[in-house]
Protein backbone atom coordinates (compact mmCIF):
# COMPACT_ATOMS: atom_id res chain seq x y z
CA UNK A 1 0.00 0.00 0.00
CA UNK A 2 1.28 3.28 -0.68
CA UNK A 3 0.85 6.62 1.08
CA UNK A 4 -0.12 10.22 -1.00
CA UNK A 5 1.72 12.90 0.17
CA UNK A 6 -0.13 16.42 -0.94
CA UNK A 7 2.41 19.28 -0.41
CA UNK A 8 1.06 23.40 -1.40
CA UNK A 9 4.13 25.09 -2.91
CA UNK A 10 2.86 28.90 -2.90
CA UNK A 11 3.54 29.52 0.42
CA UNK A 12 5.30 26.05 2.19
CA UNK A 13 8.51 25.42 -0.11
CA UNK A 14 9.49 28.70 -1.47
CA UNK A 15 12.06 30.51 1.00
CA UNK A 16 15.03 27.95 2.11
CA UNK A 17 16.64 25.84 -0.66
CA UNK A 18 18.30 24.23 2.02
CA UNK A 19 15.48 23.26 4.06
CA UNK A 20 14.11 21.84 0.72
CA UNK A 21 16.95 20.27 0.07
CA UNK A 22 16.71 18.55 2.93
CA UNK A 23 12.89 17.25 2.75
CA UNK A 24 13.76 16.19 -0.85
CA UNK A 25 16.36 13.77 0.79
CA UNK A 26 13.73 12.60 3.55
CA UNK A 27 11.34 12.22 0.77
CA UNK A 28 13.97 10.13 -1.47
CA UNK A 29 14.11 7.40 1.20
CA UNK A 30 10.47 6.81 1.02
CA UNK A 31 9.78 7.56 -3.00
CA UNK A 32 9.08 3.90 -3.81
CA UNK A 33 6.29 3.96 -0.75
CA UNK A 34 4.18 6.88 -2.10
CA UNK A 35 2.72 9.04 -4.66
CA UNK A 36 4.27 12.98 -4.58
CA UNK A 37 1.75 15.54 -5.33
CA UNK A 38 2.69 19.13 -5.48
CA UNK A 39 -0.43 21.76 -5.29
CA UNK A 40 -0.43 24.89 -6.16
CA UNK A 41 -2.80 28.35 -7.12
CA UNK A 42 -0.27 29.12 -10.14
CA UNK A 43 -0.83 28.17 -13.77
CA UNK A 44 0.91 24.94 -15.03
CA UNK A 45 3.62 27.15 -16.86
CA UNK A 46 4.26 29.32 -14.08
CA UNK A 47 4.21 25.82 -11.57
CA UNK A 48 6.94 24.49 -13.51
CA UNK A 49 9.27 27.32 -13.80
CA UNK A 50 8.99 27.49 -9.54
CA UNK A 51 9.70 23.39 -9.21
CA UNK A 52 12.64 23.95 -11.43
CA UNK A 53 14.04 27.02 -9.46
CA UNK A 54 13.61 25.68 -5.98
CA UNK A 55 14.44 22.14 -7.50
CA UNK A 56 11.79 20.17 -6.08
CA UNK A 57 12.04 16.60 -6.75
CA UNK A 58 9.87 15.55 -9.96
CA UNK A 59 5.86 14.55 -8.81
CA UNK A 60 3.96 12.00 -9.69
CA UNK A 61 1.09 14.53 -9.81
CA UNK A 62 0.91 17.94 -9.97
CA UNK A 63 -2.15 20.13 -8.96
CA UNK A 64 -2.18 23.77 -10.81
CA UNK A 65 -4.61 26.84 -11.17
CA UNK A 66 -5.99 26.30 -7.50
CA UNK A 67 -7.41 22.32 -8.77
CA UNK A 68 -8.60 23.03 -11.76
CA UNK A 69 -5.95 21.13 -13.50
CA UNK A 70 -4.20 17.97 -12.64
CA UNK A 71 -0.88 16.59 -14.63
CA UNK A 72 0.25 12.91 -14.31
CA UNK A 73 3.92 12.81 -13.79
CA UNK A 74 3.41 16.88 -13.69
CA UNK A 75 2.90 16.46 -17.65
CA UNK A 76 0.52 14.61 -18.58
CA UNK A 77 -3.35 16.60 -18.79
CA UNK A 78 -6.16 14.49 -16.94
CA UNK A 79 -8.67 14.73 -18.97
CA UNK A 80 -11.61 13.19 -17.14
CA UNK A 81 -10.71 16.05 -14.61
CA UNK A 82 -10.65 18.48 -17.14
CA UNK A 83 -13.91 16.80 -18.95
CA UNK A 84 -15.90 16.38 -15.00
CA UNK A 85 -15.45 19.93 -14.08
CA UNK A 86 -16.15 21.61 -17.30
CA UNK A 87 -19.78 20.85 -16.99
CA UNK A 88 -21.83 23.94 -16.30
CA UNK A 89 -18.80 26.18 -17.26
CA UNK A 90 -19.34 29.13 -19.32
CA UNK A 91 -16.22 30.69 -19.80
CA UNK A 92 -16.98 33.43 -22.10
CA UNK A 93 -19.76 34.66 -19.95
CA UNK A 94 -17.86 34.76 -16.77
CA UNK A 95 -14.95 36.74 -18.36
CA UNK A 96 -17.53 38.78 -19.49
CA UNK A 97 -19.28 39.42 -15.98
CA UNK A 98 -16.15 39.85 -14.56
CA UNK A 99 -14.61 42.41 -16.52
CA UNK A 100 -17.37 44.85 -15.68
CA UNK A 101 -15.72 45.19 -12.27
CA UNK A 102 -13.32 47.75 -12.56
CA UNK A 103 -11.91 47.16 -9.21
CA UNK A 104 -11.04 43.65 -10.43
CA UNK A 105 -7.40 43.78 -12.75
CA UNK A 106 -6.45 40.67 -14.38
CA UNK A 107 -3.46 38.82 -13.99
CA UNK A 108 -1.08 38.44 -16.77
CA UNK A 109 -2.48 36.11 -19.30
CA UNK A 110 0.11 33.34 -18.48
CA UNK A 111 -2.57 33.25 -15.31
CA UNK A 112 -5.56 32.70 -17.04
CA UNK A 113 -6.07 29.16 -17.81
CA UNK A 114 -9.17 27.20 -19.39
CA UNK A 115 -11.07 26.70 -16.22
CA UNK A 116 -9.49 29.73 -14.25
CA UNK A 117 -9.82 33.84 -14.16
CA UNK A 118 -7.72 34.98 -12.10
CA UNK A 119 -7.69 38.84 -10.51
CA UNK A 120 -6.10 41.46 -8.46
CA UNK A 121 -8.80 43.43 -5.91
CA UNK A 122 -7.44 47.21 -6.07
CA UNK A 123 -6.11 47.90 -2.65
CA UNK A 124 -8.91 50.83 -2.33
CA UNK A 125 -11.99 48.61 -3.09
CA UNK A 126 -14.02 47.60 -0.77
CA UNK A 127 -14.84 43.66 -0.17
CA UNK A 128 -18.33 44.39 -1.48
CA UNK A 129 -17.01 43.80 -4.82
CA UNK A 130 -16.65 40.10 -4.35
CA UNK A 131 -20.27 39.72 -2.58
CA UNK A 132 -21.25 41.70 -5.94
CA UNK A 133 -19.29 39.35 -8.52
CA UNK A 134 -21.19 36.14 -6.46
CA UNK A 135 -24.44 38.08 -6.64
CA UNK A 136 -23.58 38.60 -10.19
CA UNK A 137 -22.53 35.28 -11.29
CA UNK A 138 -25.52 33.67 -9.60
CA UNK A 139 -27.77 35.72 -11.06
CA UNK A 140 -26.97 34.63 -14.88
CA UNK A 141 -27.34 31.03 -13.64
CA UNK A 142 -23.75 30.27 -13.57
CA UNK A 143 -22.44 27.62 -11.46
CA UNK A 144 -18.85 28.98 -9.82
CA UNK A 145 -16.50 29.06 -7.12
CA UNK A 146 -15.06 32.87 -6.18
CA UNK A 147 -12.09 32.12 -4.16
CA UNK A 148 -11.09 35.18 -2.58
CA UNK A 149 -7.55 34.86 -0.78
CA UNK A 150 -4.41 36.73 0.39
CA UNK A 151 -6.42 39.55 0.66
CA UNK A 152 -6.06 40.36 -2.71
CA UNK A 153 -6.87 37.67 -4.94
CA UNK A 154 -9.61 36.97 -6.66
CA UNK A 155 -10.08 33.89 -8.54
CA UNK A 156 -13.63 32.58 -10.51
CA UNK A 157 -13.25 28.58 -11.03
CA UNK A 158 -15.98 25.92 -11.85
CA UNK A 159 -18.32 25.32 -9.16
CA UNK A 160 -17.05 21.58 -8.48
CA UNK A 161 -13.17 23.05 -8.26
CA UNK A 162 -10.76 23.34 -5.41
CA UNK A 163 -7.47 21.82 -4.31
CA UNK A 164 -9.08 20.12 -2.25
CA UNK A 165 -11.75 18.36 -4.39
CA UNK A 166 -8.76 17.88 -7.01
CA UNK A 167 -7.15 15.96 -4.32
CA UNK A 168 -10.01 13.83 -3.22
CA UNK A 169 -10.15 12.57 -6.79
CA UNK A 170 -6.70 11.94 -6.89
CA UNK A 171 -7.64 9.44 -3.69
CA UNK A 172 -10.31 7.94 -5.79
CA UNK A 173 -8.41 6.98 -8.47
CA UNK A 174 -5.58 6.17 -6.90
CA UNK A 175 -7.45 3.67 -4.15
CA UNK A 176 -5.50 5.67 -1.21
CA UNK A 177 -7.67 5.69 1.87
CA UNK A 178 -7.78 9.28 3.82
CA UNK A 179 -5.84 8.04 6.92
CA UNK A 180 -2.99 7.03 4.14
CA UNK A 181 -2.71 10.90 2.99
CA UNK A 182 -0.27 13.47 4.56
CA UNK A 183 -1.73 16.90 3.30
CA UNK A 184 1.20 19.57 3.59
CA UNK A 185 0.03 23.43 3.52
CA UNK A 186 0.29 26.91 4.45
CA UNK A 187 -1.79 29.16 1.99
CA UNK A 188 -5.44 30.27 2.61
CA UNK A 189 -6.48 28.37 -0.52
CA UNK A 190 -4.99 25.01 1.22
CA UNK A 191 -8.13 25.23 3.57
CA UNK A 192 -10.22 23.16 0.98
CA UNK A 193 -7.20 20.12 1.69
CA UNK A 194 -7.33 20.18 5.19
CA UNK A 195 -11.03 19.73 4.77
CA UNK A 196 -10.17 16.33 3.81
CA UNK A 197 -10.77 13.74 6.46
CA UNK A 198 -6.84 12.94 6.45
CA UNK A 199 -4.14 14.21 8.57
CA UNK A 200 -2.31 17.53 7.96
CA UNK A 201 0.89 19.66 8.46
CA UNK A 202 -0.02 23.42 8.74
CA UNK A 203 4.01 25.15 8.54
CA UNK A 204 4.45 27.73 10.88
CA UNK A 205 4.49 30.45 8.40
CA UNK A 206 0.92 29.51 7.34
CA UNK A 207 -1.19 32.75 6.11
CA UNK A 208 -3.75 34.35 8.73
CA UNK A 209 -6.80 33.39 6.85
CA UNK A 210 -5.75 29.29 7.11
CA UNK A 211 -4.32 29.55 10.69
CA UNK A 212 -8.14 31.29 11.16
CA UNK A 213 -9.23 28.36 10.22
CA UNK A 214 -7.15 26.61 12.14
CA UNK A 215 -7.83 27.71 15.56
CA UNK A 216 -12.00 27.87 15.02
CA UNK A 217 -11.95 24.32 14.03
CA UNK A 218 -9.15 22.43 15.75
CA UNK A 219 -9.78 19.04 14.27
CA UNK A 220 -7.28 16.24 16.23
CA UNK A 221 -5.58 15.00 12.72
CA UNK A 222 -4.27 18.49 11.74
CA UNK A 223 -0.38 19.89 13.27
CA UNK A 224 0.35 23.15 13.19
CA UNK A 225 4.04 23.10 13.65
CA UNK A 226 6.99 25.81 15.29
CA UNK A 227 8.90 26.05 12.68
CA UNK A 228 7.80 27.45 9.06
CA UNK A 229 8.28 26.30 5.44
CA UNK A 230 10.24 22.87 4.49
CA UNK A 231 11.50 22.61 7.62
CA UNK A 232 7.68 22.81 9.29
CA UNK A 233 7.09 19.82 7.00
CA UNK A 234 9.89 17.92 8.34
CA UNK A 235 8.76 18.57 11.76
CA UNK A 236 5.37 16.92 10.78
CA UNK A 237 6.71 14.13 9.44
CA UNK A 238 8.77 13.56 12.53
CA UNK A 239 4.79 14.12 14.51
CA UNK A 240 3.23 11.59 12.06
CA UNK A 241 5.91 9.55 11.85
CA UNK A 242 6.15 9.64 8.30
CA UNK A 243 9.49 8.83 7.70
CA UNK A 244 9.42 5.34 9.31
CA UNK A 245 7.11 4.53 6.39
CA UNK A 246 9.31 2.92 4.34
CA UNK A 247 9.93 0.26 6.74
CA UNK A 248 6.30 -0.86 6.25
CA UNK A 249 5.93 -4.52 4.09
CA UNK A 250 4.45 -4.00 1.33
CA UNK A 251 4.55 -7.03 -0.07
Amino acid sequence: MKMLIAIDIDHTLVENEQANAALNQRLEVIRNHIYLVYVTSKSYASSHEQIAQIKLLKPDYLITSLGSEIYQQGVLLDQDWANYISKDWNRDTVWAIASQFSSLKPKPEREQTPWKFSFRLDMNASLDVIKDLRALLEFAGLKTEVIFSNGQDVDILPHNTSKGKAAAYLQQLLQIQPDATIICGGSGSDISLFQLPSPGIIVGNAQTELLWWYYNTRYSHHYLTHYPYAVGILEGFIYFDILSFSQIDTR
